[in-house]
């Protein structure tokens, strides 16, 4: 049988800190507190992915940063969108995500990415994982994001997974274990935060620290 792996992008293979870090030096550089625009960029992204009719992410980031300006009474985040933009497509792996990836591909696994993110943007992503990946799926072709089992769903039609031995790897918590276990599927918790522990009602999952354990777990 065919050995798939598919992964979540964000924060499993690819460091965000760069984005929050900007966030936060806008606020900064205009006498603004940098933590507060920080968890009000993050809040405003989980509310307008789930609580609003599906726009692609790149204005989705576009509204966040609308309400960023709303919420600090200012108007500076939103002249920003672009450079944001850029920032996310300029995102690096993990020092612990190439060489795993290459030793992944080498044992003979099919391996896929899984983003709530847009095709222009993937493309940047896939560049700086050295295009390494056999296929994406993006929520512009899904038109839902994660943990949307419609979402999940497509991948597993994609992705040809209920023909193939197939595990899930992610950070995301709620975004992919989750749904992961309502789908049935075999996961890989990727627990980067050193959370304590996960929930009983996603077991059975693996958890590692960092993805540098997969070859060992594989």
């Amino acid at each position: 049988m065919n050995k798939i792996l598919t992964f979540d992008c964000y924060g499993t293979l690819l460091n965000t800190t760069p984005l929050y870090n900007y966030i936060g030096r806008i606020a900064e550089l205009n006498n603004l507190p940098g933590e507060k625009a920080i968890g009000i960029f993050s809040s405003y992204e989980d509310r307008l992915m789930y609580g609003e009719k599906f726009i692609t992410y790149d204005k989705l980031i576009y509204e966040i940063l609308t309400y960023c300006d709303m919420e600090l009474s200012a108007n500076i985040f939103s002249s920003h969108c672009n450079d944001i933009i850029e920032i996310y497509k300029c995102f690096l792996p993990f020092p612990d995500v190439m060489n795993t990836l290459r030793e992944l591909k080498r044992k003979g696994y099919e391996l896929a990415i899984m983003s709530n993110s847009t095709f222009d943007i993937m493309n940047s992503h896939l560049e700086k994982l050295e295009n390494i990946f056999d296929n994406s799926l993006v929520a512009e072709e899904t038109k839902c994001y994660k943990p949307d089992l419609q979402f999940f769903e497509i991948a597993q039609r994609k992705f040809n997974l209920a023909q193939k031995e197939h595990w899930h790897i992610a950070k995301g918590y709620w975004w992919d274990i989750v749904p992961a276990a309502r789908m049935g599927w075999n996961k890989i918790w990727v627990n980067r935060t050193h959370i304590l522990t996960g929930r009983e009602s996603e077991k059975p999952y693996s958890t590692i620290l960092s993805l540098d354990e997969l070859n060992q777990l594989l």
